[in-house]
C-alpha cells in the first residue's frame, strides 16, 4: 500500500462533484486518510475511496473439499439387487446400498447424529435425511 502524507494528492469520491477526483490530504489518523480537500470544488470532507453504494472487490472464497470415496471401489463385489429404495422414514447403516429416485444407486458412507446420512453417488457425495 502506498504511503500517504498530509499535503499529498489522492483520488477520492467527492459528494459535491459526484465524481472520483484528485484531492489534497488534510488529515491522517492512525495511518489512515480521514479528511481531504477537493481540488475542483474546494470542499473539505471525509475521505471516501469510492462512490456510495458501489461495491468493493469481492474476496476470493476458499472452499475446503473432502476427498470423496471412490464410487466404483465401494460398489465392487456387491449385488446391485441388494439396494433398498430410499425413503426418509427408513434408517440406513454405513455401508448400506440404496436406490434413490433422483441420484440413482448409492452407498452410505457415514451416519451423522442419527438423522442424516452421507451417501456416495456417481455424481458425488450427498447428505440425505433418514428416520423421520
Amino acid at each position: 500500500m502506498p504511503r500517504y502524507l498530509v499535503g499529498g494528492d489522492v483520488d477520492a469520491w467527492c459528494n459535491r462533484c459526484q465524481l472520483v477526483l484528485a484531492h489534497t490530504i488534510h488529515a491522517i489518523v492512525a495511518g489512515k486518510i480521514r479528511r481531504v480537500h477537493c481540488n475542483t470544488c474546494k470542499q473539505e470532507h471525509a475521505f471516501r475511496t469510492r462512490a456510495p453504494g458501489e461495491k468493493g472487490a469481492a474476496r476470493e472464497r476458499i472452499r475446503v473439499r473432502t476427498a470423496a470415496p471412490d464410487y466404483d471401489a465401494l460398489l465392487r463385489g456387491r449385488g446391485l439387487g441388494d439396494a433398498r429404495p430410499y425413503s426418509t422414514r427408513e434408517r440406513f447403516e454405513a455401508g448400506a446400498l440404496l436406490s434413490h429416485p433422483t441420484f440413482g444407486l448409492g452407498v452410505v458412507t457415514d451416519t451423522r447424529d442419527g438423522r442424516k446420512i452421507e451417501v456416495c453417488f456417481p455424481q458425488g457425495a450427498r447428505t440425505l435425511a433418514q428416520g423421520r
